[in-house]
């Protein structure tokens, strides 16, 4: 895609192309995730019997491109997102500055710890580092307990998971948040989206996050003092009485 409206850290706004391609041909990104949450909400959660033919997506961080994604090609299926810290992808080509010289060095990087990272891998993949590794983006340090790390831990054991996280690193395209909610196929009146951020988020510019009420779909952005990139594990006690207001509203669609 060319010329996509884009934010910026400060709330300003650019234009930069959207490859929507990954680099690789991997099947691990946003397309082929929307259809797994499709499937699933066929199959699992409006099996027959459901209470409702539609469905409500919430999400963090990165899921947030899957569920716009979903919303997107299954406008049927979905009665509207809430988005907990959009992530922006600072490593998607359109995100980089000055792409044309700093993404060849990008995908070097890239081949270079899918070709050769699978020892850095498993060093990294141990109980100590992961948990070290959140207290970055976490801004309440106790939430780090040792369920979170094994939560987040557990799948990255699995066999070819090494695999998946090398093809997801080196996803350096695809979809952004603000390229999906302008689509003029995003169904804005029948799917709101709510926003809500952690103002001591280190990843997400929450000047950034601000920005996205230009969007027709997005009716709320929150921002949640005290809290990083994830509130919801952070501070449940203020997200989760978020989340019930915004099904609520939906509801009355």
């Amino acid at each position: 895609l060319s010329n996509v409206a884009l934010g910026t850290a400060s709330g300003g706004s650019k234009t930069a192309d959207v490859d929507l391609r990954h680099p690789l041909g991997s099947p691990y990104n946003f397309f082929t995730w929307s259809e797994q949450l499709a499937d699933f909400t066929r199959d699992v959660v409006l099996k027959e019997g459901a209470s409702s033919n539609k469905v409500s997506l919430v999400c963090n961080s990165i899921g947030t491109m899957s569920s716009l994604q979903a919303v997107l090609d299954n406008p049927d299926l979905y009665d509207g997102v809430c988005v907990i810290n959009p992530n922006y992808r600072e490593l998607h080509s359109a995100e980089v500055p000055l792409p044309n010289f700093s993404m060849p060095v990008v995908r070097q990087i890239q081949r270079l710890l899918r070709e050769n990272g699978r020892g850095l891998y498993d060093a990294l993949a141990k109980k100590d580092t992961v948990r070290e590794i959140l207290k970055e983006p976490y801004a309440v340090i106790e939430a780090v307990d040792d369920e979170l790390v094994s939560v987040l831990l557990d799948p990255l054991l699995t066999e070819g998971a090494a695999d998946v996280v090398f093809d997801t690193l080196s996803y350096s395209a695809g979809p952004l948040p603000e390229q999906q909610l302008s689509s003029p196929h995003f169904p804005a009146k029948t799917a709101p989206v709510w926003v809500m951020y952690g103002r001591s988020d280190p990843w997400t510019p929450g000047a950034r996050v601000e920005s996205m009420m230009k969007y027709e779909s997005v009716e709320k952005v929150i921002p949640l003092d005290g809290v990083g990139h994830c509130p919801h594990d952070e501070a449940p006690e203020v997200v989760n009485p978020i989340i019930l207001e915004f099904l609520q509203r939906v509801k009355n669609i």
